[in-house]
């Protein structure tokens, strides 16, 4: 049971979301103090940097400083993960791999990897 008034019951709530930053180099940080920092992006249909906000999350990389709504647009953030390859095309390649034919692999012991005569070879004969 949920004492709290301020906080809604979790069952209202929709399940929390996972965030993937799909770049690397960049830092997750936090806006503290009220120094006056913008972001490094205009908003669609501003003709202005806007301002970072007191506790607002950001992604930083040397003096780049990007607010999430603008790493989201930029491309840098999605919902769900990366998927490391194409399934479909993993299966392509698969099924193409099991129908070439592979040629017996042919030893030549009378022969060391330099070419010359194996001398155990010769012994044994």
């Amino acid at each position: 049971m949920n004492d709290d008034p301020s906080r809604s019951d979790p069952g209202d709530a929709p399940p929390p979301r996972r965030l993937f930053l799909l770049e690397p180099g960049w830092r997750v940080g936090q806006k503290v103090g009220s120094s006056r920092e913008f972001c490094y992006m205009m908003a669609p249909g501003q003709d202005y940097y806007h301002r970072v906000y007191d506790g607002e999350i950001l992604l930083q990389r040397g003096d780049e400083r990007l607010c999430m709504a603008c790493a989201e647009r930029r491309g840098l953030l999605a919902f769900t993960p990366k998927s490391l390859r194409d399934s479909s095309r993993a299966d392509a390649e698969l099924d193409l791999a099991l129908e070439d034919p592979v040629a017996p692999l042919e030893l030549d012991l009378e022969r060391d990897l330099r070419g010359r005569p194996n001398q155990e070879a010769d012994e044994s004969v």
